[in-house]
């Protein structure tokens, strides 16, 4: 299900079919990897996981995600210490994104448009999640936090739990985050 929400989000973002998930090879990430790189698709961490927790996502914890850190050079990856420093003032992404007006007037994400956020690693310390978010909705949610309240769902999002020590991709990019003797 998680797969599959995030790939049809991520297809109407980029203009693309939605692929026909009933012909996919579902059996192990590789497969699924395969699949979303046929499809046009992020590959890795989405496949990358066993288990998923859907949750609702507030300003508070989109804070404590990192980002890709060639979106802030030079600045932690933690969103709440970027934003400390004052960095988000007037962000707005370096591409046309449909969804960046719709933040602007205060809309929220729901579950047509999924975050995917997984356990931080050592690099992206001291944040709890990394945030799956080339885009920049993320960033465009904090950037405009005066249209939202503290406490309210800014985006629906699917929290990693369970890692697959079967995936060639968590095996090979993300060992840490494997149980030991699995990796």
């Amino acid at each position: 299900m998680v797969i599959e929400a995030y790939a049809k989000y991520d297809c109407s973002k980029k203009g693309r079919p939605i692929p026909d998930f009933a012909t996919w090879e579902w059996s192990s990430a590789d497969g699924i990897d395969k699949e979303m790189r046929c499809a046009g698709l992020k590959q890795g961490v989405p496949a990358g996981y066993l288990l998923w927790d859907r949750a609702e996502l507030t300003l508070p914890v989109i804070r404590d995600c990192a980002v890709v850190g060639d979106m802030f050079p030079g600045q932690p990856r933690k969103l709440g210490l970027i934003e400390r420093d004052g960095t988000l003032i007037g962000w707005k992404p370096d591409r046309e994104c449909a969804w960046f007006r719709d933040v602007v007037d205060g809309l929220v994400f729901d579950e047509t448009a999924p975050f995917l956020l997984r356990p931080a690693v050592r690099a992206e310390k001291p944040a709890s999640w990394y945030v799956e978010d080339g885009s920049g909705r993320a960033v465009a949610l904090l950037a405009n936090q005066h249209k939202f309240n503290s406490s309210q769902t800014v985006a629906i999002g699917y929290l990693a739990r369970t890692p697959d020590k079967n995936s060639s991709f968590m095996r090979r990019t993300f060992p840490e985050l494997l149980p030991s003797g699995s990796r």
